[in-house]
């Protein structure tokens, strides 16, 4: 039993970003520092067909993105009764202001440039 709940302890992490340095540097970062699943995605189609269904416990979401840009993934992301309240950690290089015009919230948002640390702050706070 004890083995189970271990495993049923690890957390999965969606990763949605096309820039495969980008991913490479989230995979390496978050295979050192914590016992997560990782899942990745480099298309937002791709992405909207499958994370309703994949059960992630948290969502890294870029907003540049092929096939389907990362503010269409998020409002969809929203209205899928099985994502609606996953946390979605949106990246980007845009302003607050910008992201209002777009119909995005301000909430969990990481500005690029960004410090890896000031990432895995924010995935331990909302996987602990």
């Amino acid at each position: 039993m004890g083995q189970q709940a271990s495993v049923s302890k690890e957390k999965l992490i969606a990763i949605v970003e096309d820039d495969a340095r980008v991913a490479s540097m989230f995979r390496d970062m978050l295979s050192l520092a914590g016992q997560w699943q990782l899942q990745f995605f480099t298309d937002g189609q791709d992405a909207c067909a499958r994370l309703p269904e994949l059960g992630a416990d948290l969502i890294l979401l870029d907003m540049t993105l092929p096939g389907l840009d990362g503010v269409s993934l998020y409002k969809l992301l929203r209205g899928y009764h099985n994502t609606k309240e996953t946390p979605i950690i949106v990246i980007t290089a845009s302003h607050d202001w910008e992201l209002r015009r777009m119909g995005l919230p301000a909430g969990l948002l990481l500005r690029k440039p960004f410090e890896m640390h000031e990432l895995l702050l924010m995935i331990q706070a909302l996987l602990a």
